[in-house]
């Protein structure tokens, strides 16, 4: 009696350990569970140039809301003459508001990759108003963007897309930024 109730137990953990390791594709139909849920987030990040607090909050599935405020890079300028090499970096203080549509969440949570932290990619619209040297910029921002969270707390991001703006002028720049945050 001993061997045929250590049997089915053994049995029953095996087959249940089996269908745990199945890729999601492979499971039927009524074993798939979409489970992502955006988080409301502080959090604390830094550019090349720049170091911004901000409030990340949801606002509907898929959509959060993001305010920042700090130091934040106004441009590079990179020149050269026969005599040296320059690099300029501009910042200065800024307010921005940013909201979020994270387009591939579900489709991560689908294939069992990490939505911790909001990892996933995004499309943004980011509203930015900066006083530097004097001057008043005001810049809008259409963005795609990747963030990715490695460890419990830590999370980075890479955006590019035209940003137009208001300064001296209208003007038209290409958006290219990597940022490394920390978010509690």
């Amino acid at each position: 009696m001993k061997r045929i109730l250590l049997f089915v137990t053994i049995a029953i953990f095996t087959i249940n350990a089996e269908a745990k390791r199945k890729p999601i594709e492979e499971r039927p139909q009524d074993q798939i569970t979409y489970s992502y849920k955006l988080r409301s987030n502080h959090s604390v990040s830094t550019t090349l140039l720049g170091l911004e607090y901000s409030f990340e909050g949801r606002v509907a599935d898929r959509w959060t809301l993001i305010g920042r405020a700090g130091l934040v890079p106004n441009g590079f300028v990179l020149f050269s003459t026969p005599e040296q090499t320059s690099f300029i970096g501009n910042m200065g203080v800024g307010l921005t508001f940013e909201t979020r549509w994270y387009s591939n969440i579900a489709k991560r949570a689908e294939y069992g990759r990490s939505t911790y932290n909001n990892s996933s990619d995004f499309i943004s619209m980011r509203l930015r108003a900066m006083a530097s040297d004097g001057e008043m910029e005001i810049s809008f921002t259409p963005a795609y963007g990747i963030r990715r969270t490695f460890g419990k707390l830590w999370f980075h991001e890479i955006t590019f897309g035209p940003k137009i703006g208001i300064a001296d002028g209208l003007f038209i720049a290409p958006h290219i930024q990597y940022r490394l945050g920390l978010t509690f």
